[in-house]
């Protein structure tokens, strides 16, 4: 009980001083209702003194973390950037390409300046600031001169790099960078297809392959030595694996793990049962880094683990392939919130799919090993090609369900029921784990079917990034203005269908294109390809629009064909809404709206998505005075090359009164109505 009371001790002092208060509140209520049912006063002011007293520690460490130091431990180095240590915080740092730093090298900057960090986050896109606050990130260092002090004699990312490089093919060399190094390429399709089927996150976040290996590698050596050297000789034998990916956070929880239960048996005796361990080994990693409770491979396995425990004098009493079908769906009911977070869906599959390749991919893992050390690559890559079939199978059967992600109150409902759940049938109350059971069905079923869309309107400026593309929803009609387009990165697959998913939207009844700038048009064929649309329409075409859709919007420049330029052939559409109108302008110039005044006498109009991303090119005061919405909303990049939206622009909407919001600085921008 004590370990574990100073764990959650721990647990929610961390995450209420990160800013996570509704968590940190869970936890801590919890830890309570555990003191007040234990009946200990010691262990309840122990908890406290651990509960304030981490928070304290915690604010001193934040004021040690301000000295200013020249030299810098290199963590963890990746293609464009390093994480660097200078003995009290870490931080990011820019290096390029070609750069020969990594992992464990010591370098000294004369007179680093430290920058807030500030990425691109694009919508439902990898949010980078996070990724780095939760290793303990705030700052980036800029620098004129980096002087290498010690190389490390291992180079790991060159390492890896070099592997990776040998394979020729993109598919193969992504699914091997995946399965032994946990990063991948999710632009590829292939890799996209493995991320929906809900896959990813339990392999890569737990340390299951890695798991497998060492004690798979302990009953080996148990077939010759005593218990105790085997733990030591398969730990050994593994040992370099393990260090090339030390900077992982799941390589260094198997690796705690490991040791701790090796001095638990041989020399406390097992004095310390499976929880005590959870705790203590959990305690250690928050103690070292708060901030460690953020990062995925952390709150996943620690779910895990206790869930298990839970489960686990119950599960004892199941046949062999019982008890492992029981334990594949508490996984799966596990980490279902983690991956809607991820994948903005579920697949009802997703249970049967695990139990056939988590076998199949325990093997892969080891060919994939040896082919690292030593093997040809040949084997691995038609393994590869086995796995990929069977995820095309799979894909093929489309059972996904669109759900948005969970927030904080309905991730606590759901491992608050799911809680319950579990504690009734471990003690084997079989009413009230029923009716929980239907409780939980019914509460999963309301979240994830798309009754809100049934009643509702819905405008969203979607954050393309310096680009435009608006999402239009007429109850259960939907429509898609433009895609927008990227050079870096597929904006269909990894923006705007995850986009589309989080709303509960299987079908696009139509996608409307202004015109054929890329920044407009760029994620169409993308979208295509992996999206259903039924219909496609742009200025060649737009008349048939009315024949086949209800929605009552209109194309406001008539003049299309007139011009060359591709700007000025935007469509301007202009569409009411339940009764809320909205202009989209396009790319479209100064010149077509001197026109559409002459043309229109007066036009309602309650926002106004700004034309050419906030470019001198339009939104001429005249025009802003005509139309008179009450906001304007610009899509644009953040910090972009064209330094869009330009000055003169805003200082014509701030002198029409005009409220001014922006994709670059809010992100997406959704309007509801009911």
């Amino acid at each position: 009980m004590i370990f574990l009371t100073v764990f959650l001790s721990l647990l929610s002092s961390a995450l209420i001083y990160n800013g996570s208060f509704v968590y940190g509140l869970v936890f801590l209520i919890i830890n309570i209702f555990l003191l007040i049912k234990e009946k200990n006063k010691k262990i309840f002011y122990f908890s406290l003194v651990i509960f304030i007293g981490f928070i304290l520690f915690l604010l001193i460490k934040s004021f040690l973390n301000n000295i200013n130091l020249n030299y810098f431990l290199v963590l963890e180095r990746k293609e464009s950037y390093a994480v660097i240590f200078n003995g009290f915080k870490s931080f990011y740092l820019n290096i390029e390409d070609n750069s020969t730093l990594d992992s464990f090298d010591i370098i000294k900057i004369e007179k680093p300046l430290l920058e807030k960090l500030d990425f691109n986050v694009l919508e439902s896109g990898f949010d980078f600031k996070s990724y780095l606050f939760s290793k303990s990130v705030d700052y980036q260092i800029s620098y004129e001169k980096i002087e290498v002090v010690f190389n490390f004699p291992l180079s790991f990312y060159f390492m890896k790099k070099n592997f990776l490089d040998g394979i020729k093919n993109p598919i193969y060399q992504n699914f091997l960078s995946g399965i032994l190094f946990s990063t991948m390429n999710y632009d590829l399709k292939e890799t996209f297809l493995v991320k929906d089927l809900q896959i990813i996150t339990l392999f890569s976040q737990t340390g299951i392959y890695l798991n497998f290996i060492l004690y798979g590698l302990k009953k080996i050596f148990e077939l010759k030595f005593d218990e105790k050297r085997a733990y030591i000789y398969s730990f050994l034998l593994f040992l370099p694996f393990l260090f090339i990916n030390i900077i992982r956070f799941t390589t260094i929880k198997v690796i705690t793990f490991y040791i701790f239960n090796f001095i638990n048996k041989f020399y406390f005796n097992k004095k310390f049962n499976r929880v005590e361990i959870i705790s203590l080994v959990g305690s250690f990693f928050i103690v070292i880094s708060s901030r460690i409770i953020f990062q995925a491979g952390f709150y996943i396995s620690f779910l895990i683990y206790f869930y298990l425990y839970l489960t686990s004098s119950k599960f004892y009493e199941f046949k062999p392939i019982e008890k492992k079908f029981a334990t594949q769906i508490l996984l799966t009911l596990i980490i279902i919130p983690f991956n809607i977070s991820f994948n903005n869906s579920f697949n009802f599959l997703s249970i049967i799919f695990m139990m056939i390749l988590l076998p199949f991919s325990k093997v892969m893992f080891i060919i994939s090993l040896l082919t690292f050390l030593f093997l040809p690559s040949e084997i691995i890559e038609w393994l590869i090609d086995i796995n990929y079939r069977i995820i095309y199978s799979f894909d093929s059967l489309k059972i996904n369900i669109f759900v948005p992600k969970f927030n904080e109150l309905t991730m606590i409902i759901y491992y608050l029921l799911l809680s319950l759940f579990l504690y009734f049938f471990e003690i084997n109350y079989k009413k009230r784990y029923e009716q929980i059971a239907l409780v939980f069905l019914f509460s999963v079923s309301i979240y994830i079917l798309p009754i809100e869309n049934s009643f509702s309107y819905q405008v969203s400026f979607i954050n393309v990034g310096q680009g435009d593309s608006t999402l239009i929803r007429d109850r259960n009609k939907t429509y898609l203005i433009d895609t927008g387009g990227l050079t870096y990165t597929d904006l269909a697959t990894n923006n705007l269908i995850p986009f589309l998913k989080k709303n509960r939207i299987y079908s696009l009844d139509a996608v409307i294109i202004t015109h054929y700038d890329f920044d407009h048009y760029g994620a169409l064929e993308s979208l295509k390809e992996n999206f259903n649309i039924k219909d496609i329409y742009d200025y060649n075409n737009f008349d048939n629009f009315k024949e086949k859709n209800d929605l009552n919007i209109k194309n406001l420049n008539d003049y299309y064909d007139v011009w060359t330029d591709e700007n000025d052939r935007s469509l301007v559409l202009y569409l009411n809404l339940n009764e809320e109108y909205f202009l989209f302008m396009g790319d479209a110039s100064k010149t077509i709206e001197k026109k559409i005044i002459d043309e229109y006498k007066s036009l309602t109009v309650d926002y106004l998505k700004v034309s050419h991303h906030g470019s001198s090119s339009a939104s001429s005061l005249d025009f802003l005075k005509f139309i008179n919405p009450k906001e304007a909303i610009i899509s644009a990049g953040k910090n972009n090359f064209y330094r869009h939206p330009n000055k003169e622009v805003l200082d014509n909407l701030n002198k029409c009164n005009i409220k001014i919001r922006r994709t670059d600085l809010e992100g997406t921008i959704t309007y509801k109505f009911i």
